[in-house]
């Protein structure tokens, strides 16, 4: 099979292409070379690709700046997501739309499944759920899938690194930590997600909406709290309620998932397996963590 994907040198992105090795073939222009905002280069970017199909991981997700800038939120996450769908629609090539957990209002402790009302309560996860919108009505075959709070070896090029990396490197300098306790996701695996959006695609999946975070939940707190456990890094570490946030997030954003299981697909590791994976395979970080703090712990 022979993918295109846009925001391909990400986080998702590069873990699309550590997964396609050896089994589909993969091409990841460079936002230099395709800006999903501009429709007639993405139109040529799909013509001249030939895809079988197109992943749009291409995102504007800094949420405390898609506040302030709401208009280039919505020309990345809405209209790139059209102009992708419609390239998609022309060519014949099956289009995969990567959404957020930020869809939704935070007001279900149980958590959310794949078709529950959408409800945001900001402007990304505004933009976002006009982008899935837009992407179902222009390509009726399309995939929609979610991920919450991703952690990826690459990091977040939009927010230099991720949780994980941030927290880590707070620990190895020493830095008090102070986490939200009263606000609760579904940590996310980008190496887990890529696997699932290529499984979804050789299953030829039906269209919809899919869940693929990681099995379980937690606090921002507790995945912290598992962060330097499952690291062996000692760390100044304290929960903190969420109070007053210059801009409004979910209180909980879990995602369930109710459909894969139909499909064949093994179920989702749970998301402690996924950091403990995520940390035993970056062992440079971890070694001069260690050195610090003290040798890792191990189970």
């Amino acid at each position: 099979m022979r993918v295109l994907v846009f925001g391909g040198w990400g986080q998702l992105g590069s873990d699309l292409a550590a997964v396609a090795e050896h089994r589909h073939e993969l091409v990841r222009p460079m936002h230099a070379e395709v800006d999903v905002t501009r429709g007639d280069d993405v139109a040529n970017a799909v013509a001249s690709s030939h895809p079988d199909a197109v992943v749009n991981a291409a995102a504007f997700h800094k949420v405390d700046v898609c506040e302030v800038q709401p208009v280039q939120s919505f020309s990345v996450n809405s209209v790139g997501a059209l102009n992708v769908a419609r390239a998609c629609r022309q060519e014949g090539a099956r289009c995969v739309y990567v959404s957020t957990d930020y869809v939704f209002d935070g007001e279900t402790p149980g958590g959310y499944e794949e078709d529950d009302p959408t409800g945001p309560v900001n402007v990304y996860g505004v933009s976002k759920a006009s982008g899935e919108r837009l992407v179902r009505l222009a390509t009726p075959d399309s995939l929609v899938v979610r991920g919450s709070g991703l952690f990826g070896h690459a990091g977040s090029s939009g927010k230099g690194g991720n949780f994980v990396e941030t927290l880590l490197a707070k620990a190895v300098a020493g830095e008090a930590v102070s986490v939200v306790d009263d606000q609760f996701f579904s940590p996310t695996s980008t190496r887990d997600m890529a696997e699932r959006i290529f499984l979804l695609l050789e299953r030829d999946a039906p269209p919809g909406i899919y869940h693929l975070a990681n099995a379980g939940s937690c606090s921002w707190f507790l995945f912290a709290r598992a962060i330097y456990q499952l690291s062996g890094i000692e760390a100044d570490l304290s929960p903190r309620p969420a109070g007053e946030q210059p801009v409004r997030r979910p209180r909980s954003s879990v995602l369930l998932d109710t459909k894969t299981a139909a499909l064949g697909l093994p179920t989702n590791r749970r998301w402690e397996e996924a950091l403990r994976w995520y940390l035993e395979t970056r062992p440079a970080l971890l070694t001069d963590a260690a050195g610090r703090r003290g040798q890792p712990q191990r189970d």
